[in-house]
């Protein structure tokens, strides 16, 4: 039976900066990119986050919502680094490893966890060590990397989701949990399918119809 882990950093360049700056850990706090003459919010720490301060804003209009924010230049290539390195320690986990996107880690975890005693004792030793490096982490072990990939970024209360139990598991998380494109996303929102057992079943020429 395959299993697989996905591993997901929701802060992962601003854990980077609070991590060697401890001060900046409480503080709200934004990193940024040149664009066009002004500066783009590229990552923001998780206090700047729940003041309505997203990446992709202008780090001036952020900065009069909340005149206090910390701008940070942002470093080239910062993620892609952090993520080979993360990569090849997770070595001791599983020989099959690979990047993610900006913000994650793959794992075939396939006979990989009995050595811990589970799946259990498995993914939390995985988040355990991360966050004692001071990174805030989620993952999921599933039958498939698409299902532990939704359950890391969506999930709310279960993260080990059995074998043969992956469909069930998807049911009502967002449309966004099937790694849609933006676009599709919102008109499914819009048509009111805004979780997955909403449309899941449809046909795919109804779906096409209205896509």
């Amino acid at each position: 039976m395959k299993r697989f882990v996905s591993i997901w950093f929701p802060y992962l360049k601003t854990d980077w900066f609070s991590v060697r700056q401890p001060l900046l850990r409480e503080l709200p706090f934004v990193l940024v990119i040149p664009d066009h003459g002004r500066k783009l919010i590229s990552a923001a720490n998780e206090p700047a986050i729940k003041r309505s301060i997203r990446p992709g804003m202008v780090a001036a209009d952020a900065k009069a919502i909340f005149p206090s924010l910390q701008v940070i230049d942002d470093q080239t290539d910062l993620a892609e680094r952090l993520l080979r390195r993360m990569a090849e320690w997770c070595i001791r986990f599983s020989p099959c490893i690979a990047v993610d996107g900006d913000n994650g880690l793959s794992i075939d975890a396939t006979g990989c966890s009995h050595l811990w005693g589970g799946d259990k004792f498995y993914l939390e030793d995985i988040i355990a060590r991360f966050q004692k490096y001071g990174y805030t982490v989620r993952a999921a072990i599933a039958d498939t990397i698409g299902t532990a990939w939704a359950i890391a970024r969506f999930g709310n209360d279960k993260f080990i989701i059995e074998p043969g139990q992956q469909s069930t598991a998807l049911l009502y998380l967002p449309a966004a949990a099937l790694r849609l494109d933006d676009d599709t996303t919102d008109r499914l929102n819009k048509l009111g399918l805004r979780q997955v057992k909403d449309f899941i079943g449809m046909q795919r020429s109804a779906l096409r119809f209205f896509l």
